[in-house]
């Protein structure tokens, strides 16, 4: 760490922050403090990434880059969510019912703030770095032989715990999140719950769901108070004796969840390490039965790592390069639906539909919530390729059965 120097350090963050998207107005604003006020996290997070070639240093881009087009994204998202909200068409009608009867359940709801949906989506990955807390697979602090909370240092315990160190990260900044006019308990929820695994929060209308969530935050609050001077607190029962604010903060986890992954990528995409990543398409074998045969002989080349070695990691940027555009929005009759646009149909089908599944998976954790994706392409699909993609959305349904996300190709619109 100590061989970079500082003006190769703010050339990271500045040349990640020119393609900030422009919203409207005070959001702008609100953006562009959000952004200073978490730079220092987000040049720490690839300086982690470029310290651990072999595991971040290949992942696809968390830092500036990525949490600027989240925020536009989410906001794309909120308006399509709450204009389907309010025509009575964005929640499935048979689990109003259930849910009348099932104290347990919650119904989605309007009324987060753009610039807390603004704030949440620039700090949801700052704790992409390295020294957060770590919480074990059954919620509790991992401690070190001293008894004190252990911190995370390697690849593997920074990524999964980040959002968790990024709510965290919002609580610390209390003053300067009320200062831009947005709600802090709020967007350090928005922040965890991005991550399903680590939040625990897997079906958003559970609301025991989003009680195990509270009571993490509650043990980390508690352990980060115990080691710093200036002390942190998160205000729980706002949530839990406000029925239409948790019913709000259940659409908008899911609005940030989608804005998340839709990735408009393409070629030369960003690194977490900030290496520019190329696909070498003609080593890809598009013929293949599979993903990982698809990436086994690709080469993948990040400019800052070299080649990448691990076989997952060919298959993410071989499909998500093929995701070249992600909107969200209503159709004539009222219902939400995310469009994928797939730059070559005729290109990886596998690794591209795992990418697919991925956005998938994000809807899945909204089991009430009535959306469809569709995808289309920049590019004639052969009959060969359509029965390949068809092949797969049927094995996909297969697989989730009820739980499945509506998947419409654009030969079928």
């Amino acid at each position: 760490m100590r061989s970079i120097k500082l003006p190769f350090v703010f050339f990271l963050f500045c040349s990640s922050s020119v393609i900030a998207a422009q919203l409207p107005g005070i959001l702008n604003d609100i953006q562009n403090q959000a952004m200073e006020i978490t730079k220092e996290d987000y040049v720490a997070g690839k300086i982690t990434a470029i310290n651990d070639p072999e595991y971040l240093g290949d992942f696809t881009n968390h830092t500036a880059e990525h949490v600027l087009m989240v925020a536009d994204k989410t906001l794309e998202i909120t308006k399509a969510f709450n204009k389907a909200i309010d025509e009575g068409t964005f929640q499935k009608k048979d689990s109003l019912a259930k849910n009348d009867e099932d104290a347990n359940r919650i119904n989605f709801g309007t009324g987060i703030d753009e610039k807390t949906l603004v704030v949440a989506s620039i700090f949801h990955d700052s704790g992409m770095k390295a020294g957060g807390f770590i919480l074990n697979k059954e919620g509790s602090l991992v401690l070190d032989d001293s008894g004190k909370p252990k911190k995370a240092v390697d690849g593997y315990d920074i990524r999964k715990n980040h959002a968790l160190n990024s709510a965290i990260n919002v609580l610390s900044k209390r003053n300067e999140i009320i200062r831009l006019g947005a709600d802090v308990d709020v967007a350090c929820l928005l922040c965890f719950a991005h991550s399903k695994s680590t939040s625990g929060i897997r079906d958003l209308s559970n609301k025991k769901d989003w009680i195990i969530a509270f009571d993490k935050l509650d043990k980390v609050v508690e352990a980060y108070n115990a080691e710093y001077d200036k002390k942190i607190y998160f205000n729980r029962e706002n949530f839990e004796k406000n029925e239409d604010l948790l019913s709000a903060l259940t659409t908008s986890a899911l609005a940030i969840r989608l804005g998340d992954v839709s990735r408009d990528s393409g070629k030369h995409a960003k690194s977490q390490s900030h290496g520019e990543i190329v696909v070498y398409r003609s080593t890809v074998n598009s013929f293949a039965d599979n993903a990982p045969d698809e990436a086994q002989n690709a080469r993948v080349y990040n400019y800052r790592t070299g080649y990448v070695k691990n076989l997952f990691s060919r298959q993410i940027h071989v499909g998500e390069q093929n995701n070249v555009l992600n909107h969200t929005k209503v159709d004539a009759s009222g219902k939400v639906f995310h469009e994928m646009t797939i730059d070559d149909g005729n290109y990886a089908p596998h690794a591209t539909f795992q990418n697919v599944e991925e956005h998938c998976g994000e809807l899945e954790s909204a089991p009430d919530a009535d959306i469809y994706i569709r995808i289309v392409f920049n590019n004639d699909v052969t009959s060969h390729y359509k029965n390949v993609y068809n092949q797969m959305r049927q094995a996909y349904y297969d697989a989730k059965g009820d739980k499945a996300i509506k998947i419409v190709f654009e030969w079928e619109m």
